[in-house]
Formats: C-alpha cells, structure tokens, sequence
C-alpha cells in the first residue's frame, strides 16, 4: 500500500500520475489521480480485509480444538484488527476530498462556491448571509437535497436559503452546524470527482474559531482564504490560519483577492495594488505561517472576480456566450485567473488529499498488516515448537510402548514357564500323595461299615457308597495334604506376576494398590471318579472250596466271618487297579 502511494504521489511541488488503467488521455483532470488511488487502495484494503476476516475465523477454530496454539489475548487482537480494517473500508468508501473556504464577512466565499460549481447553490449577497457551515458534495442519486446535522431527513434543495441565512428572522441554526447539501454530480466535475466544498460563516462574527477547526478543519486537504481585494489582509484572518497551522502541519491555503474587478476603475493604481497584495499574502504564507516557500506562495496567490465568474457561467448554461453582459474591462484576464486558481488547486488538493487520507491509510494498514504478521508468526512458532514437541513424546512413547511390549512378552513367557513348573510341581505332589494314600486304602475300607449282600440290586449300591466313601476320604486326606501348599504357591506367583507387572507402570502410578481379582476364597478339589476307574471291573462271588477234610474244617471254622471276609475280597479286587 505505501509503495501504491509513494508511486502515486510527489512529496515536492509536482503531482506524479500513477500507472493505472486509464491512459494519458483519458485523465483530464488531477482529480481523477484520486479516484484512481482511491479505487486501488480500496481493493488493497478489501482483500486485506478478506484475509483478517479467514484468519480470524480459521484462529477461532483452532482456539476451540487447541486453546495452548492461540491464546485468548492473541485471538482478541486478532478480532480487534478485523474491526479496524472494516472501520479503514467504511471510512474510505465515504472518502472525499475536502476543501474550506475562510474569510470575513462579505468576502464572497459563498459567491466563489457558487462560481466553482456554475451555479447560484449557496445564499450570497451583500452583507452577512451565511449562517452556519455548509458542506455541498456529490449525490449518488443524481437529485439535489440537503441533510442537517443529526438528522437522515433529505429536505428540499430550496430551502439552503431559509435554514443558513443569516438574514432569516427565524434563525434555526448556529454557526457551528453543519448542513450537508447533495448536489447532482453530472452538474459540477468537482463533485464528480469526490470533492466536497465547505462554505464557512465569517471568521469575525464568532469567537470560537478553536471550535469550527476542531468541528470542520482538521480533516480538510485545502483551505482558501476569501480576502477581499479592496482592502488587506486583517488580523482576524490571519489569526484563525494561525490556529489552524498550530493543529495541522503545514496546512495547503490558497488566498483569493475577490472582487479584483474593481482594479478596472482605477487601471493606473493595478500593478502597485497587485504587487502590494501579493507582497503581504506572500510574507503571510511565507514568513508568519511558514507553510511554503516564495516561489510557492506565488502560485497560491490570485486576483479574481467571483461574481463575474459566476454570471458569466450561468449565462452560458442558458446558451449565451461566455463574455456576454455588462462586464467591467479586463474580464477575460480574470476569468483566466479563475480558471488557473481551479487548476493549481486541483492538482493541490489531489496530492494533498491523497498524502493525508490514503497516506494515514497505508500506514495504518501496513503497521495492522505487520501487527498481524508478528501475531501469526509467533503463533506458527509455537505451533511448530509443539508439533516438535509432540513428535518427541511420540517417539518417546513408542520407544516406551516397544519396550513394555518386550517386557510384557518377556513376563508372559516367564509366567508360562513358572505355570508349566507349578503344573509339573502338583502332579508329582499330587501322584505321590496319591499313591500314598492307595497303599492306605485298607483304613478306609475298615472304616466303611455298610451291611454287605450279593444280591445284585443290592451289590450295585454297596458298590456306589463303596466308590463315594473312598472317594471322600481320598479326597479329604489329599486335601489335608495338599491344598496349603498348593494355594500359597498360588498366591506366591500371582504376587510375583503383579510385580513384574508393576515395574512397567510409570514411577508416579507404582503406588497404587493393585489387588488380586475378585473371586471366592481358593480352594483345591480333588475329583477321583473311582465309579469310572472301576467301571471295568466284574466282581467273582461264587463260594468254591475244597472237599478235603482239612479245607472243610478251615472253612467251618471261619464260616462265622464270612460276610466280612467277603467284602473285603471285593475291595481289594476293585481298588487292585489303584
């Protein structure tokens, strides 16, 4: 953008015509210069706009999944850029260039506005006629009407006379206000062009100059003194350009002796008065304001006729020629005057317009551009420091997870071995108690005592209470035996599996106090099933003997036992397979 403006304007005398589409011939005017950089520095700020505007939302969506990327701070300053450059787009849309007509009363600065726009749009006359600050710029809808300060009502055009003339006796505004009149731009090409004219009341009909400069001046690109040539410069003049060049640098003033036509009357005394006039406008401009140089002050200082230019404009609108009417001698010299004042002050004010709107402008836009630069590059900073971060502790991570899955498969190999030797440990104590406990097996068929009958039916349920009762005491004495060792060596490799385990916890989690599952207290149990060990086996219960008289004597004699002895033949054939 400054480049744009630096290519734009001189900071000299001279205006430089930028590069823009239209060409040499198509530019008639140095107003145009402004429109043209005001058409490129609004694009500029446009798409400055548009990228504050997808910043800022894409900033807000990264706050919300990210808040340690973007801090609030960060983000706030963003949104508060996308409002400043929204405010730089409106205010450069209604952007114009502005010049303030200043004099005392009755110096015709309503008449000089009158003459630059062709016709009689202000009240003037003799004495004090205007009343309050009146603003005339382009209307955009091609219709003339006029708005008071602090109110959108367009009223008729006609009645600038009834609300700012001073001779009113209903006066209704101050000499503070402001009126803003549209008037149609096809009629003027200064309002063509973005340029608003501000006619003023008399510096000398009010003490609050401080007031209308603060109110109507700060932002006004040229200003032109309406002196009257008739007499010289007075003190109440130069003391309100003195107050505007103590709050402005350097203000752009023009000064106008009007009513030079009154030089034809006296055509000896024109030279002397014109060097007298334009020795102490130039001493003003020169050595007490010190806004330009000598050779500048001579192309800001003028001899007109405002009246004459005004007439003779308004005649040729309605079809007469230019010089036509009562006109005093020397008329076209001043018209050409007039018509030189015009074109210095064009190129003045474009150049000035430009270096105190679009100028600031620039500026403001590159110092946000810059803010927001500094902004999104501390953010990619600490972006980029997290993402390195993050791939750290990835990596990190996965060295962890690699290593805790070789020393989960490391445990598990070592728990396999431990349960292969647990399973290896129980069956040898388990086999050798067993048998242990089948080479006692005659206690317990002593102490099985159910009546005994080799009547089938009643032999398969001895046989079931035989096979239960040895059962439960098999299974009671290996129990008894067993069943302490085997669960502390249980809980012994369940302690030892939860601390292998816990070396792979982080330091800060070892602490916690890891159980053992929920479940019922442990117990071993022992399932024989001696009905399926023995269900092969056939018992013999056929009495054989021999019918030798030894035998038969041994066999009478042991008659009384024989149901006992019966029994027990048939346990030792059954557990025999033990």
């Amino acid at each position: 953008m400054a480049a744009y403006i630096n290519r734009t304007i001189g900071f000299g005398d001279s205006l430089v015509t930028p590069r823009s589409p239209l060409s040499d011939e198509q530019i008639s005017s140095p107003l145009q210069v402004f429109g043209q950089a005001k058409k490129q520095i609004n694009k500029i700020f446009v798409d400055v706009q548009d990228y504050v505007a997808d910043a800022s939302e894409r900033m807000i969506d990264v706050n919300k999944l990210c808040p340690d990327v973007i801090n609030e701070n960060e983000l706030k300053s963003m949104l508060d850029y996308r409002s400043k450059v929204k405010g730089i787009c409106e205010v450069l849309t209604r952007d114009h260039m502005k010049v303030a007509f200043f004099g005392r009363t009755s110096n015709g600065k309503s008449t000089v506005v009158n003459a630059m726009l062709g016709e009689k749009v202000l009240p003037s006359g003799i004495g004090h006629t205007t009343n309050c600050f009146l603003q005339v710029e382009g209307s955009q809808t091609g219709e003339a009407y006029l708005v008071t300060e602090g109110s959108n009502e367009k009223q008729n055009v006609e009645s600038v006379t009834h609300l700012a003339h001073a001779l009113n006796y209903e006066k209704q505004l101050n000499e503070k206000e402001l009126v803003h009149v549209y008037w149609p731009k096809d009629k003027c090409s200064l309002l063509r062009d973005d340029v608003a004219l501000v006619d003023s009341p008399g510096v000398d009909v009010t003490p609050h100059l401080d007031d209308w400069i603060d109110a109507h001046c700060i932002d006004a690109d040229v200003f032109v003194l309406v002196a009257n040539a008739e007499s010289t410069l007075m003190v109440t003049e130069k003391n309100f350009f003195h107050k505007v060049s103590t709050k402005l640098s350097k203000p752009n003033i023009f000064i106008l002796n009007n009513r030079w036509d009154a030089s034809a009357n006296e055509p000896e005394f024109l030279d002397q008065v014109r060097k007298q006039h334009m020795e102490r406008a130039t001493d003003f401009l020169v050595k007490e304001l010190k806004v330009c140089t000598p050779e500048e002050a001579v192309s800001r200082v003028f001899f007109i006729s405002a009246k004459e230019v005004l007439q003779a404009r308004v005649k040729e609108r309605s079809g007469f020629p230019l010089n036509s009417g009562a006109l005093a001698d020397g008329f076209g010299a001043r018209y050409l005057e007039f018509e030189d004042f015009e074109r210095k002050f064009e190129e003045c004010i474009s150049k000035s317009a430009i270096k105190t709107k679009f100028l600031n402008h620039s500026q403001q836009g590159k110092h946000l551009v810059k803010e927001m630069l500094k902004i999104m590059e501390t953010i990619h900073n600490r972006s980029q420091e997290q993402t390195h971060l993050k791939m750290c502790q990835k990596k990190e991570f996965q060295e962890k997870l690699n290593f805790i899955e070789q020393q989960l498969i490391s445990i598990t190999n070592q728990m396999k071995m431990k349960i292969h030797q647990m399973v290896d440990d129980v069956e040898d104590k388990v086999s050798k108690a067993l048998n242990d406990e089948i080479r006692r097996l005659s206690v317990l068929v002593d102490e099985f005592n159910l009546p005994f009958h080799p009547e089938a039916l009643v032999l398969n349920v001895y046989k079931k209470e035989l096979h239960s009762h040895v059962e439960a005491g098999l299974g009671s004495n290996l129990r008894a035996r067993l069943s302490t060792a085997l669960a502390m060596n249980i809980d012994q490799s369940q302690r030892e599996m939860i601390d292998k385990m816990s070396t792979l916890l982080p330091e800060d989690k070892r602490n916690i106090n890891v159980t053992n599952p929920k479940r019922e207290p442990f117990e071993v149990l022992y399932r024989l099933h001696c009905d399926n060990l023995c269900g092969d086996f056939h018992e013999q219960l056929e009495f054989k003997f021999s019918w030798g008289l030894s035998k038969l004597v041994t066999r009478v004699s042991s008659l009384a036992n024989w149901s006992r002895n019966q029994s027990r033949v048939l346990i030792v054939n059954i557990f025999g397979c033990f």
